[in-house]
């Protein structure tokens, strides 16, 4: 009867030891693998132009792309691309594509009128290692002229590429923040240069009225 007890005592401890490392092998595995949440995360892109075709069926996957970047929405018709919150994203429509800059971090979402399906964009201010080919190279210079018609949509530029308004009087153009860049006027010419990644808002009188632009600047 002492072998027999003995031998029951060993076994329950050894079957709880079992219970014990089975346990702890499986919340060490479950710690290593995170929060679904975050596992569920897209990868993170630079500030590219990344396309998504709205006539694939199914959910949309969420996208991580750097500010200055651009989501072109495919195979859309006009107004049927609702972005939120507006102040995040500058979208102009053509040809059955919605083209979206992502002016300032934080998180965008892009809602397709037709399904309501909707697309999650997350925008970080920059992804070291990553390429920005959404924005114009140093060294290059975009032109926003205010004789245009029609409106002027965001651009992103690299640090030491220049944004020139052109065709616009000495002092009739703000810049906010005005520490972001440095501009000088010259024969109708109001160009600019980045000092620093920003996303700075362009103001420029024409008239009696005015017209605006963000630009984004990037390394």
């Amino acid at each position: 009867m002492r072998i027999s007890s003995h031998l029951h005592r060993l076994g329950t401890a050894v079957l709880l030891g079992l219970v014990l490392l089975l346990a702890g092998t499986s919340g060490a595995a479950s710690a290593a693998a995170g929060p679904p949440s975050l596992a569920a995360r897209a990868a993170c892109e630079g500030a590219v132009v990344h396309s998504v075709d709205a006539a694939q069926p199914g959910t949309l996957p969420p996208l991580c792309i750097a500010v200055g970047g651009v989501v072109r929405v495919v195979n859309t018709g006009p107004g049927s691309l609702l972005a939120r919150p507006a102040t995040m994203v500058d979208c102009f429509y053509a040809a059955g594509t919605h083209q979206c800059r992502l002016i300032r971090t934080g998180t965008v979402r892009l809602t397709l009128a037709g399904d309501a399906r909707e697309l999650l964009v997350r925008v970080p201010a920059a992804v070291p290692g990553q390429p920005s080919t959404a924005c114009s190279p140093a060294g290059s210079v975009v032109d926003l002229d205010t004789t245009e018609e029609l409106r002027w949509w965001s651009p992103c530029l690299r640090i030491g590429a220049t944004l020139r308004v052109v065709n616009l009087g000495p002092g009739l153009l703000t810049v906010t923040p005005a520490d972001a860049v440095n501009c000088h006027y010259e024969a109708g010419i109001h160009a600019c240069q980045f000092r620093r990644p920003a996303s700075v808002v362009l103001t420029a009188a024409v008239d009696a009225a005015t017209r605006s632009v963000t630009a984004v600047a990037v390394r």
